[in-house]
């Protein structure tokens, strides 16, 4: 596979099934507003460990599901299906709600605002929060625009952003300084 292909150099990019657009449109900057999102997760999983830093690379490959389904067309959106294409559905959004409902089972979890940079993995997943909401608000416009396929996106970022306020938190808790 060749990497360079510089057919982008005149500005525009090919989505899935083909479609040509420009690397301006609502579409690429929903997934690549995803893309940067992935990106910081993956600076907050290198300061995590255990069972979060897996839990983290598990959101990152969600998030792959996530950019192919707003790669596609809305016309084209029934072709990832015929081809096998994995997309998101019910069951990730559960295990987002389940980790947030463990979370605050486990005690509250707010305990007072707090600044981002009291450890490295805490300021990383703040980052990442605030990443998550601005890819939020990139797949909001294309929803606006009437070019989302499907409303699950938008519920799936909007828990994703919650729970990563919550372990932002609770890192604090946890006593890392890294």
């Amino acid at each position: 596979m060749k990497i360079s292909t510089k057919t982008g150099d005149a500005g525009r990019t090919k989505l899935m099934f083909g479609r040509d657009v420009s690397k301006a449109s609502q579409r690429v900057r929903a997934y690549g507003a995803l893309d940067d999102f992935s990106a910081t997760l993956g600076l907050a999983r290198s300061f995590a460990g255990g069972e979060l830093a897996e839990f983290v690379l598990e959101l990152q490959k969600s998030l792959v599901f996530l950019m192919t389904e707003l790669a596609t067309d809305k016309a084209d959106f029934p072709k990832l299906a015929e081809k096998n294409i994995r997309t998101l559905g019910g069951a990730d959004l559960e295990v987002l709600e389940k980790k947030i409902e463990a979370s605050e089972a486990a005690g509250d979890v707010f305990s007072g605002w707090a600044h981002s940079g009291e450890t490295h993995l805490q300021a990383a997943l703040d980052m990442a929060r605030a990443r998550c909401r601005a890819a939020e608000r990139e797949i909001a416009a294309l929803a606006e625009s009437g070019e989302l396929a499907r409303p699950f996106p938008l519920a799936y970022i909007n828990r994703l952003s919650d729970l990563l306020w919550i372990l932002a938190q609770q890192s604090l808790k946890d006593g890392r300084k890294e």
